[in-house]
Formats: C-alpha cells, sequence, structure tokens
C-alpha cells in the first residue's frame, strides 16, 4: 500500500491567515482539505468578505502578540499609506508585549478597523512565495533568547519608526523586515531568528541617529500638527 503523502510544515503565519479564509489562486489549482477557505462546496458561503482588526487579535489568542504583529506589517508592504495606522498599532502592540501583557489589546476605533479578504489574500500570496524557505530555516532553538519584554521593546520602537514619515531611503522597509523576523521568531520560537531581528533593530538605530538632525525635525513637525 502506498503510504499517504504527508502536508509539508507550515509556518503558523501562513496557517493562520489561511485558518482567517485568506487563500492563493494556487489553492484553487491545488485545494487542501485542511483549510476551510479551499473547500470546493459551500466555500463561497464560508468565506467572508472582511474581518476586522478585532476578529484577528479574537481568533488567534494563542499565538499572542506574533501573529498580530506579522500580519500588520505584511500589510503595510503593499498597501501605501497603510504604515502609519498599522505602525502605531505595531508600536502598542510591542508596548504591551514589554510590559508583560499575556495578549494584545486595541482600542475599540481600531477594533473595528476592517481589512477586506483580498487585502489578506494578497498578504498571503507575498509570504507563501518564500513560505518553503522560511519553514525549512525555523525550528524551535536558542529558546533563553526570547525574552518578551526585550522582544517588546524593540517591536515598540520599530513600530514607531514605521509610523513616522522619517526621511530615510526605504525607511518603511527597514522597520517591516526586522518585525517580520519578530514575528516569525515569537510565533516558531526560534531565538536565532530573534537574535537576527536584534542585529537589524541595532542597525535601524544608527541609521535614525545617522540622519538625526531631519527625524528631529520630521517629529517637531508631526508634534506641532498633533497640538
Amino acid at each position: 500500500m502506498s503510504q499517504p503523502k504527508l502536508r509539508p510544515r507550515r509556518l503558523r503565519l501562513d496557517a493562520m491567515l489561511r485558518d482567517l479564509g485568506a487563500r492563493t489562486a494556487e489553492d484553487d489549482l491545488t485545494p487542501d482539505p485542511a483549510t476551510p477557505a479551499s473547500w470546493p462546496e459551500g466555500s463561497a458561503a464560508m468565506r467572508p468578505d472582511a474581518v476586522t482588526v478585532g476578529d484577528l487579535v479574537d481568533k488567534t489568542t494563542d499565538a499572542g502578540f506574533g501573529f498580530l504583529i506579522g500580519v500588520l506589517a505584511l500589510i503595510a508592504i503593499p498597501f501605501f499609506g497603510l504604515s502609519t495606522p498599522f505602525g502605531l498599532a505595531i508600536a502598542l502592540g510591542g508596548g504591551q508585549l514589554a510590559v508583560g501583557r499575556a495578549r494584545p489589546w486595541l482600542p475599540a476605533r481600531m477594533r473595528k478597523r476592517r481589512l477586506s479578504m483580498s487585502m489578506l489574500d494578497r498578504v498571503l500570496g507575498l509570504l507563501a512565495r518564500r513560505t518553503k524557505w522560511l519553514t525549512s530555516s525555523t525550528k524551535h532553538r536558542w529558546q533563553r533568547l526570547i525574552m518578551p519584554k526585550l522582544v517588546g521593546f524593540a517591536i515598540a520602537l520599530l513600530g514607531i519608526g514605521l509610523a513616522l514619515p522619517l526621511p530615510i531611503p526605504g525607511s518603511n522597509m527597514i522597520f517591516i523586515i526586522p518585525i517580520l523576523v519578530y514575528a516569525v521568531g515569537l510565533l516558531e520560537r526560534d531565538g536565532l531568528w530573534i537574535a537576527i531581528a536584534h542585529v537589524c533593530t541595532l542597525i535601524d538605530l544608527a541609521l535614525v541617529i545617522a540622519f538625526g538632525a531631519t527625524v528631529v525635525a520630521v517629529l517637531e513637525r508631526v508634534w506641532s500638527w498633533i497640538f
């Protein structure tokens, strides 16, 4: 008898997006019976048109901060103009992780923000193209390096950097990349990825210091605009 074909291991970030209903074009060609969004019968009725940020928090409580932070960072990549609100949400999540909260809390207004399923599909597509390499490079290791308070503090700094219109070339990506590395490290319990994210964060801080005078000017303009 032939052995049943085992499904390849997926990143938790990838699997949880699919559980929320996101799917890629490849899913329609090769449906996965374990993924509700790919069920051929009734899938249109089961798949919602949109989810809220509150849904992301409530449906993934066991994933803690890693999933929420990872998804918000992925959304900020392809969708112009979303880096500021999602950067602030990431900073808020990082701050809560730094002070020892067990699960994320978001203000009611932020929880009600709707994310279309097509947006999540696009985010999953960005991730799925790199899933094979990411999955093979992550595993449970060096878990003593996963210090939630330090990780949360670093994520909060990166979220603030992402939210501000800093005059640094490619500023969005230099903040998004380490945020994603932190998220994957938290979800996969991989201390090596956390260590890599720490190094990226130090590089970002060096860049901010190098552009210090201009960054201060931007912060002053933002402060005067708010107040």
